[in-house]
């Protein structure tokens, strides 16, 4: 035992090329290794991001809707890591996390978001965006309803949005940090239209909801 090493957390490496310290994504970077006790390495480019990083933050331009840079949809998609992409913004505090789903890797999307809802002590919702069809095979509640269930026991509210993943993106704007899976249209959606940060998974997460998670906050007044 005397010979027992334990490596560090992986570091939250912050990509920008941006060197005063109010910079949203190194602001972002902080706070959350606040929460994680995770160090924070700053590279000037994303050419230098080391492998061993256990998060990437990502800076980019605009409040929302704007044109998401190439190099941020290329190292979204490439990643090993989970990316969040922050706004070139001063953020509005809602005390709430969001997590959109799809219907496909929602595990992984709930459980993250779960997460860090714990981790922040704010309110966790769950939002899925169905457009209304004349005719369609499928049925909008069930991803709502596995999430439910992969939740229990976990304090959040479910949301259906009754329009496409953009519009509800935007009408429910109220949110601190939106969770995604790693691609399709709805992360792309997520990415180019989200006023907030958003915090796209990329592996399953490090914990579980069998462990301790903190309890999220009831939500705060406003939208659901």
């Amino acid at each position: 035992m005397d010979n027992l090493v334990i490596s560090p957390a992986p570091p939250v490496v912050v990509a920008t090329g941006r060197t005063d310290p109010d910079d949203p994504a190194r602001h972002w970077a902080a706070e959350h290794a606040r929460y994680t006790g995770a160090p924070v390495e700053v590279h000037p480019t994303p050419a230098g991001v080391p492998r061993r990083a256990g998060l990437l933050v990502l800076a980019q331009a605009g409040s929302g809707p704007t044109t998401v840079r190439r190099h941020v949809l290329a190292l979204v998609d490439h990643a090993t890591c989970d990316v969040v992409v922050v706004r070139g913004v001063v953020p509005t505090t809602h005390h709430r996390v969001t997590a959109l789903i799809t219907g496909s890797d929602d595990d992984r999307v709930v459980t993250r978001a779960a997460n860090l809802a714990g981790q922040r002590g704010a309110a966790l919702r769950v939002l899925h965006a169905s457009p209304p069809l004349s005719v369609r095979a499928d049925h909008p509640e069930w991803p709502l309803a596995h999430a439910d269930h992969v939740l229990r026991g976990i304090r959040h509210t479910s949301v259906l949005a009754r329009m496409h993943p953009h519009e509800a993106i935007t009408r429910y704007a109220d949110t601190d940090l939106l969770v995604v899976a790693d691609s399709g249209p709805t992360t792309r959606a997520a990415l180019h239209h989200a006023r907030c940060p958003v915090f796209v998974t990329r592996r399953a997460p490090s914990d579980t909801l069998g462990g301790h998670i903190p309890s999220p906050r009831n939500p705060v007044g406003g939208t659901r």
